[in-house]
């Protein structure tokens, strides 16, 4: 189920009878993002405290394994100058060790840091989720979640140009 910032959705899952339950949003909008400290394929650290008040950010939760992630990250990263125009980083959160992360960061050679949560905490602090799925979340500059997705596979986020258009449509909101 999608969720986000422009309609009203609820997030669901299934327990063992295979009924529908409601759960809470895995952010509330404009509710402070958690902050974090993940390391990057390159062995820099990031946080997101370290944006707030500079950058609006898209955190997208990746599954490297998964076919559509490599598009889409590639499409991303030819938007980088985009971004850059409107004020906004990308930082993608991948569920592998550094290890084998840095192979896949060199590979693709992004604009945009790859960081490794390999056990999972900060899919767990944003989502409220154990079972790892893919997801965005996009943040304004004062680190507030605006427009989120919550999926099971990397195929199902939005393309890279909508993520661009909810970047943008966060950082107007936030500058008017």
């Amino acid at each position: 189920m999608l969720v986000d910032g422009l309609g009203e959705g609820i997030f669901t899952h299934m327990n063992y009878e295979n009924a529908p339950q409601a759960r809470r949003e895995p952010l509330p909008f404009g509710r402070l993002a958690p902050d974090f400290r993940l390391e990057s394929a390159e062995g820099s650290p990031f946080t997101r405290e370290q944006f707030r008040g500079r950058h609006g950010l898209v955190v997208l939760f990746i599954q490297p394994r998964q076919p559509a992630t490599e598009p889409l990250l590639k499409a991303l990263g030819q938007d980088w100058a985009e971004y850059v125009e409107i004020n906004t980083r990308i930082l993608a959160i991948a569920d592998l060790p550094l290890t084998d992360l840095a192979p896949l960061a060199a590979a693709l050679s992004l604009p945009f840091p790859l960081l490794a949560d390999a056990d999972n905490r900060v899919w767990q602090a944003y989502t409220g989720e154990t079972q790892r799925g893919a997801a965005l979340f996009v943040l304004d500059t004062y680190g507030a979640t605006s427009a989120q997705r919550l999926v099971l596979e990397t195929a199902d986020l939005p393309d890279a140009a909508e993520i661009l258009e909810l970047a943008r449509y966060t950082q107007y909101r936030c500058s008017v």
